[in-house]
């Protein structure tokens, strides 16, 4: 069967009404989605889709094939509701309360298909492959994982900060359809001007990365820095958010007189979007220093990802 790519066709209101009708009957509400196409990464096809809400989506068959599982596991349902890229034991240990929360199974349809579909949030792909980096790293792997984990390296390599949001946009479409002011809201979502408590934002593995890429000693449970490494955080963090945000976020965050800022600037972020949007980026630039031997092959991942004058899928062809 053909894959349609871009806005899907107008279904016909008649199926849709009897599927909803009978999904009521079954208690089940199924999303529909409405734009949908394919990412070429790491030698692979991904099949991704966009949800009425919005959610951008990556069919559970695409994560098993791009991580090299096998497909017949992904009919199994741990009671946990482990997905079945991370049903086994001795991953347990890296996955984070955070990305537990998502790592719920989407049930969807394409169009006006009566097929139940099962995905995932694409925005947990980078997040998925930390957990391999992360198990080989402590050398808790079995054999047969080893492929998955380096399957892991060459996606977040091919991803980095481009973001798997927008090449689920650009290849379902979707980028087209948006509202012309869908940035400026999300700019208006991202910050709060009365600031927040502080709690531990940057975990000290992003810190014992950034030192180790530079050549510097890291001493464990030491969170004086250098003021270099606010810079470094600038760069690959606050700047790959939406334009303005690390703008706005100066505004609010002054420095004083001796040079210093009062507070931290996720502060100022929203809760529901910013902070959210904040730890995602936190993990990707963690997931690609770790796939980096040294600062300048972590500068070239980084630049290469970021390039603004070419179509985000291209940026995946190293």
């Amino acid at each position: 069967m053909q894959t349609h790519r871009g806005k899907l066709p107008k279904p016909d209101p008649r199926k849709i009404a009897a599927q909803i009708a009978a999904d009521k009957r079954w208690g089940k509400e199924i999303e529909r989605a409405t734009h949908q196409g394919i990412i070429n990464i790491a030698d692979t096809s991904l099949d991704c889709y966009v949800l009425t809400d919005g959610r951008r989506i990556i069919s559970q068959t695409s994560i098993m094939s791009i991580l090299g599982r096998s497909q017949s596991s992904g009919r199994r349902t741990r009671n946990d509701n482990r997905p079945p890229f991370l049903e086994a034991n001795n991953l347990l240990p890296y996955i984070t309360p955070e990305l537990k929360v998502q790592l719920q199974r989407v049930q969807y349809r394409v169009g006006d298909e009566k097929q139940e579909k099962s995905g995932y949030n694409a925005e947990i792909l980078p997040r998925i492959c930390n957990v391999y980096m992360d198990a080989e790293e402590d050398e808790v792997l079995t054999q047969n994982q080893k492929p998955a984990a380096a399957a892991s390296r060459r996606v977040v390599k091919a991803l980095s900060l481009v973001g798997i949001t927008a090449l689920v946009d650009e290849a379902t479409g979707y980028q087209e359809t948006r509202a012309k002011d869908e940035l400026q809201k999300l700019l208006d979502a991202y910050i709060v001007e009365e600031f927040r408590p502080w709690v531990r934002t940057f975990p000290e593995t992003f810190f014992k990365e950034i030192y180790r890429l530079h050549g510097w000693d890291f001493t464990p449970g030491d969170h004086h820095h250098p003021q270099y490494v606010g810079k470094i955080i600038n760069k690959y963090i606050y700047d790959a958010m939406p334009a303005g945000v690390l703008d706005r976020l100066r505004e609010l965050n002054p420095k004083n007189e001796h040079g210093n800022r009062s507070r931290k600037h996720h502060q100022h972020l929203a809760d529901d979007v910013g902070v959210t949007h904040l730890e995602g980026q936190i993990q990707q630039v963690i997931a690609l220093m770790k796939a980096s031997d040294d600062k300048d092959q972590f500068d070239r991942l980084f630049n290469k990802a970021t390039k603004r004058d070419s179509p985000v899928q291209q940026m995946l062809e190293f």
